[in-house]
């Protein structure tokens, strides 16, 4: 018991060392940016900057809307982001701020937390950011970055296209005027709701909804959809102010339409991270997801960004600069912030040269938050209502969703599994039981490992042996394939099988094209090993490769075995491995010197053992 944990705590300490010896994210890599600042590059970061801020100021709110909160969150988040990620990152390729996809799960851990008005949402929103900047801060230490690569992307637009849907059924009563509160309904609920109100839902709301659509289509095809979008909202603020004069002047009242500064007086304070047991164990699995979102979508920018501009991106540092701007947003009331498409795309599009127009465009948002707050006030939320809801439909993405459908139906059952529960369930649940579901249908194809067996003749040679055949006493096992946890029962139905013979004396196994052998396995050989040599048999392992001979050694399974009876694979000699391990096996056996001949399994269905030479050995 006392060497075993030895063991454990060396091993502890060797993975230790290797944790430390891993290299870190820069703290400060801005500095460098300053040093190398020129008069042309300020230029193109400003302009760059300018067009951008131009672009997330509207979206920004929109985004606050789509996720239940109070427009400044979404304003205060995107500029904090914006200002304080390139400071981390020091990178031009990714511009920082709230998205359609964390609008869309923050919504979803709101409902889940039970909070319906955007007071009660305002207050959970800093514990649940903070904790998503700490899970961002501890990947990038640890550099667990790439681990969004194992998240499919069918998990990815299943899980968009049913966010769409709640988030739709969340703004349609806005785009449309019904009064009450609509929160908790269903989008079917809603359009019954709509259609039971009849004449009632021709009102001013539904004209301004009508005139930003038509705005927003009438300017998008020319000026792209950041423009379009801040002209939309031009052209129905002005039309609502230009309305409500009208009925004041005619006699009536001017309260036609809601607009943004009456919905943001309940939701202005300024809230503080929660630190109790609570509410950080009821945040931690929506923080959780939201910082996985966080790092696949602003992974996947980073790099889309870095293939259009040649520039190198390291990406654990991009989510070191994503980490540092939640934590920041955590502390003055902003929404959560992760690497945006289209203002990425547009900041590399506009020419920014390095993260100062990331900065600058931060700075931009927040100037324009409390120099123009009258203006952003008089927004109409219809016209924010509806150009949220005709983001969804873009984002929802259903080229990709038919594509998904049409596939295998492994693809489609992991589709529509995360679409469901999505529906059903919170969010971030989705998510990973999407995850899931695909993760077990790769273990599942890759869980059964090709086991040829071999005996060996009296001639001298290996050939494979017939099904239902007993063995001449030496019994050797070509294992071809993975050896995860998850191939573990099929590998040992082909042991189990090997060892019944009552004629074994030993077992060879060959574990030249074996990959991937883990705790389970080795479980598996040494209780092998233990009931072979409780019968008097023997356990033989060769031509194990380095990485596996590496965990066979570290786990103490040559030593369960015998280290006379363990042959490493050999690069510059590939065939003495298999030698010395029939050598071994016949004076366990008894039997005299042969020659031995391998030769090719001759079953035309079976792969070509690696050890197929045609060579002879005397042994």
């Amino acid at each position: 018991m006392r060497s075993g944990l030895l063991s454990f705590f060396s091993a502890l300490g060797s993975y230790g060392r290797q944790l430390v010896a891993l290299p870190r994210p820069k703290f400060f890599p801005f500095t460098g940016v300053l040093r190398s600042m020129d008069g042309p590059t300020f230029k193109a970061d400003l302009v760059a900057g300018l067009n951008v801020a131009l672009l997330a100021f509207p979206m920004s709110m929109a985004f606050a809307m789509k996720a239940g909160l109070p427009i400044w969150c979404g304003l205060v988040g995107c500029g904090v982001a914006a200002a304080v990620a390139p400071l981390f990152s020091g990178s031009a390729n990714l511009s920082a701020g709230p998205t359609n996809a964390t609008a869309a799960l923050l919504l979803g851990s709101f409902a889940t937390l039970g909070a319906t008005n955007p007071e009660l949402r305002a207050s959970a929103l800093p514990t649940l950011v903070l904790m998503t900047g700490l899970f961002l801060l501890l990947a990038s230490w640890l550099r667990l970055s790439g681990f969004a690569d194992f998240v499919p992307r069918t998990v990815i637009s299943a899980y968009i296209a049913a966010a769409a849907l709640r988030v739709i059924a969340l703004q349609l009563p806005v785009a449309l005027g019904m009064p009450g509160d609509h929160a908790a309904e269903t989008l079917p609920e809603v359009i019954w709701q709509a259609f039971r109100m009849g004449r009632a839902l021709i009102n001013p709301e539904l004209g301004l909804t009508i005139i930003t659509g038509i705005a927003y289509f009438i300017l998008r095809p020319k000026y792209g959809a950041g423009k379009a979008i801040l002209g939309a909202v031009a052209v129905a603020t002005f039309g609502a102010i230009l309305a409500q004069n009208v009925a004041l002047t005619q006699g009536g009242h001017g309260d036609l339409v809601t607009y943004v500064g009456q919905a943001a007086q309940a939701g202005a304070a300024l809230h503080l991270p929660d630190f109790s047991n609570r509410t950080l164990s009821t945040l931690f699995s929506p923080a959780l997801a939201l910082a996985v979102l966080i790092v696949i979508e602003g992974t996947a920018n980073a790099r889309a960004s870095a293939l259009k501009t040649g520039r190198p991106s390291d990406l654990h540092q991009e989510v070191y600069g994503l980490g540092m701007a939640n934590v920041a947003c955590a502390f003055t009331g902003g929404m959560a912030a992760s690497g945006s498409i289209s203002r990425s795309a547009l900041n590399v599009a506009s020419g920014a040269r390095t993260a100062l127009a990331s900065l600058l465009c931060g700075g931009f948002i927040l100037g324009a938050l409390f120099l123009a707050r009258p203006a952003v006030a008089a927004v109409p939320l219809s016209t924010l209502a509806i150009l949220v809801i005709l983001a969804e439909l873009e984002l929802a993405n259903f080229s990709a969703i038919k594509l998904i459908l049409k596939s295998g139906a492994q693809d489609r059952t992991v589709f529509l599994a995360t679409f469901a529960t999505a529906l059903l369930a919170p969010l971030d649940v989705a998510i990973f039981l999407g995850t899931s579901v695909a993760v077990a249908f790769y273990l599942k194809q890759t869980s059964t490992p090709e086991v040829v067996e071999y005996d060996f003749s009296d001639t001298g040679e290996i050939r494979e042996r017939p099904k239902g055949q007993g063995t001449t006493g030496i019994s050797i096992l070509h294992v071809e394939g993975s050896l995860h946890f998850g191939a573990t029962q099929a590998f040992h139905e082909h042991l189990r099988r090997a060892s019944a013979d009552p004629n074994l004396k030993v077992l060879v196994l060959k574990f030249r094209e074996a990959l991937y052998l883990d705790a389970n396995g080795v479980l598996l050989l040494r209780d092998l090993a233990d009931m072979l040599k409780a019968d008097g048999r023997h356990l033989i392992l060769c031509e194990a490769k380095a990485d596996t001979m590496r965990i066979i050694v570290n786990a103490g399974l040559d030593q369960a075995v015998g280290k006379e009876n363990v042959f490493p694979f050999e690069e510059a000699n590939p065939n003495l491995a298999l030698a010395k391990a029939v050598r071994r096996a016949r004076e366990l056996a008894g039997g005299g010197q042969a020659v031995l001949r391998i030769v090719t399994a001759p079953h035309p269905d079976l792969p070509k053992p690696a050890s197929a030479s045609g060579e002879d050995w005397q042994i």
